[in-house]
């Protein structure tokens, strides 16, 4: 019986291994379009280099041992352990972005049009912390909260747009480019702290009072 990855060493060596075995063998490229989950890590030249959950998780990973084994291997035993190094990237953030965009080109160069719509992405979590380290930066540049603008509600630093405006426009299904036509003095930062200091609101506990 396969055993699971011990470390996260042997996680890197079957993400590596992943990006040659797909380029030899076409019945592993057939079956990228069916990937839940993406695991990603940063090459020394910058670009990101791909691998789903159910072969890097598997110590010592091939594509004729990913093959055979496709239909038996449970995701949940490999995302377990995964889950130590690796956390979900939010879609809708800059990192998100980025990645789509890379795992896209990456389908596509193997003739998928792109990734399944319910694919996650997951990054090592010392990328994840910096990201929100960098997007925490963001928000304290580009939110205000003002006693004489927006009656005292958060709101994009320069303009009477309030977070909440903003957030209201996703609800209903308004798209970034069309929040951005409709008010071009903002930009794509605004959008991201808008939505990062929303989701961090919404971790605030709510007192219910009797």
């Amino acid at each position: 019986m396969e055993s699971v990855v011990a470390n996260l060493d042997e996680t890197v060596d079957n993400i590596d291994r992943y990006q040659i075995e797909v380029r030899k063998e076409p019945r592993l490229a057939k079956l990228m379009k069916q990937v839940h989950a993406w695991y990603a890590i940063r090459s020394n030249d910058g670009t990101w280099r791909f691998a789903p959950s159910k072969f890097i998780g598997y110590a010592g990973n091939n594509a004729r041992a990913y093959l055979m084994e496709a239909h038996h291997r449970d995701g949940r035993s490999t995302e377990a352990v995964l889950k130590n190094w690796f956390v979900v990237v939010p879609p809708e953030t800059r990192r998100g972005a980025e990645l789509n965009d890379a795992l896209r080109s990456f389908l596509k160069s193997h003739g998928h049009s792109g990734p399944r719509k319910e694919a996650r992405i997951c990054v090592l979590k010392e990328v994840s912390a910096t990201d929100a380290e960098i997007m925490a930066v963001e928000v304290r540049d580009r939110i205000s909260i003002d006693t004489g603008i927006c009656g005292g509600r958060p709101h994009i630093r320069g303009t009477r747009v309030r977070v909440s405006d903003i957030l209201d426009l996703f609800a209903h299904g308004v798209s970034r480019s069309e929040i951005l036509a409709d008010y071009p003095y903002l930009c794509e930062e605004d959008m991201r702290a808008a939505l990062a200091f929303g989701a961090a609101a919404s971790k605030h506990r709510v007192i219910l009072v009797s």
